[in-house]
């Protein structure tokens, strides 16, 4: 019973229309909660009106023509377990009520039948019946919970199965059945794909995901199985017949189709991948791993592409490690050009083969090498602000969250720069010590025709642009002709104690060119070499 509102119907088979009746009449039904009665002379009757009718109670006699109540009893065991038998019998009769009970009967009767003793015992059944049907109506309800529940119960016990290491496959296994997953024979192909989702949010992002889940599902069929793993991210589990190559081109075409025919319903982007066959449920989490193994050569091959787990083997045997490009872009940090950093960040990553292609894990190798020259120039300065090293860090433990290599780059690129920008001000307070350091510089190797403002500015770990205009501030003069000045300076001298020719003087101090010299010497004294020694 439902609470109070709950109505019964009653079914009373007797062959005596004296005692149906009188049952009928003889209490009040409706007060016990029953609306409706049905009379039936015999058990057929009776199992006809049932048939036609939704029955509650059922107040049998046992011995009835064309049917007795024992067999009607037994039918309705079989066929409506729910209905509630009682027999009505007489003190004569009471062997036959014993093997009712084995019939799934509870409660009899005895005849003759008193008005009191009756309600007594309706009123015993009738509490029972709402008890029964209060279980009945949760159990339903339990029931139907977990038919709407069902998909969501089958897709945590199918990630459990396929994208976790650790777990209990047996145990998993045993609910799949349960929860109407069919697992029990392979082989299987798994494929994961990435959804471009960055710029949809909210309400959207719900609705294009379960957009995509069903495209895909819609061009998988019954027989396989669709899922997420993670944000952003869906697997799917193919059953197959056989286990070779055509299969698993054939799955490969499947992708193919499912991320064009997303795109081409909701416009959304995916980068498909394909790993290992797995021959038995056992190895489907390594063949899921190598699928999103594989997902990575979107990061140097491109995203909105189907790749396999061969393109990923290509890309892992064609690694070089790139030792000078790293050591660049170091160099470019102090040299502090944007567009040299920009160029140094890009290098590092397309070093690799004529395309520049790399694999996932070779481009976290990489990335990570970076990040750690990245944080070891920030460690070089003296005072670095809390917020650049937990950026820092930040971005060294992000990598995951990179959908594109281009991505990737920018992030570097900003951070290089900030490093740049931050030891340019770490620098501003100590410019003389600075200048000091490049003079001493440009002393000890004036005279190298290599040296230059980019050298110098390498030597005293600032970049080009902060040397150059300091110098100008704290030396009156640009870096150009201080050097200039040194080696004009210096020449004279030779040619005053000295009867080494003018070439040797040039070479002496530090021109490639002894006409470019004579050149540059005249235009700083007014005279010739030759001339200046032989006035001196």
């Amino acid at each position: 019973m439902d609470g109070e509102g709950k109505m019964y119907t009653l079914l009373i088979a007797d062959d005596e229309p004296l005692i149906r009746n009188g049952v009928k009449k003889i209490i009040d039904w409706e007060s016990l909660g029953f609306s409706k009665i049905f009379l039936a002379e015999d058990g057929q009757e009776a199992l006809d009106i049932i048939r036609k009718n939704h029955v509650d109670l059922v107040l049998t006699d046992i011995v009835m023509p064309f049917m007795d109540g024992l067999e009607l009893t037994e039918i309705l065991s079989r066929e409506y377990p729910q209905i509630h038998v009682v027999i009505l019998t007489g003190h004569e009769d009471f062997q036959y009520a014993q093997k009712s009970v084995g019939l799934g009967v509870k409660n009899y009767i005895l005849k003759p039948i008193g008005a009191e003793s009756l309600y007594k015992e309706m009123k015993e059944i009738c509490e029972k019946l709402h008890i029964e049907n209060s279980q009945r109506q949760y159990v339903q309800s339990m029931k139907n919970q977990l038919r709407q529940s069902l998909p969501v119960l089958q897709e945590q016990t199918l990630n459990k199965i396929v994208c976790s290491a650790d777990r209990n496959l047996k145990l998993y296994l045993e609910r799949a059945k349960s929860l109407q997953l069919d697992l029990s024979q392979g082989p299987y192909e798994i494929g994961v794909m990435d959804l471009d989702m960055e710029d949809i949010s909210g309400t959207d992002y719900d609705l294009y995901l379960f957009a995509a889940r069903n495209i895909a599902k819609e061009c998988l069929g019954n027989d396989h199985y669709v899922f997420e793993d993670g944000k952003d991210r869906i697997v799917i589990l193919c059953r197959c017949r056989k286990l070779d190559v055509d299969t698993h081109d054939l799955i490969y075409d499947v992708l193919c189709v499912i991320q064009k025919s997303i795109y081409n319903t909701v416009r959304l982007k995916t980068t498909c991948a394909l790993g290992t066959s797995a021959e038995s449920v056992e190895e489907l989490n390594q063949a899921y791993r190598n699928a999103k193994k594989a997902l990575e050569c979107k990061y140097s091959l491109g995203s909105n592409n189907v790749y396999d787990i061969e393109d990923l083997n290509y890309l892992e045997r064609s690694f070089y490690y790139p030792h000078q490009e790293l050591h660049r872009l170091t160099k470019s940090i102090m040299i502090g050009n944007t567009e040299e950093i920009e160029k140094a960040v890009h290098a590092v990553f397309h070093v690799n083969g004529k395309d520049g292609s790399l694999s996932g894990k070779n481009v976290k190798v990489i990335y990570m090498e970076a990040m750690n020259s990245l944080l070891r120039e920030l460690a070089g300065l003296k005072e670095v602000p809390d917020e650049m090293w937990n950026r820092g860090f930040t971005l060294y433990q992000e990598f995951d969250k990179y959908s594109s290599l281009k991505e990737l780059e920018d992030g570097l690129i900003r951070f290089a720069c900030d490093i740049r920008d931050q030891m340019n001000s770490a620098q501003t307070n100590s410019g003389m010590q600075v200048i000091d350091k490049v003079k001493d510089y440009v002393m000890k190797n004036y005279r190298n025709a290599e040296i230059s403002l980019t050298s110098a500015a390498e030597f005293a770990s600032v970049s080009t642009g902060y040397l150059s205009g300091l110098f100008k501030k704290e030396a009156g003069t640009n870096f150009v002709k201080y050097l200039t000045d040194v080696r004009m300076e210096k020449s004279m001298q030779l040619l005053r104690s000295t009867d080494m020719k003018t070439y040797e003087i040039a070479y002496e101090t530090g021109f490639s060119n002894p006409h470019y010299f004579s050149v540059s010497f005249k235009k700083y004294t007014g005279m010739s070499p030759s001339e200046f020694r032989a006035k001196e």
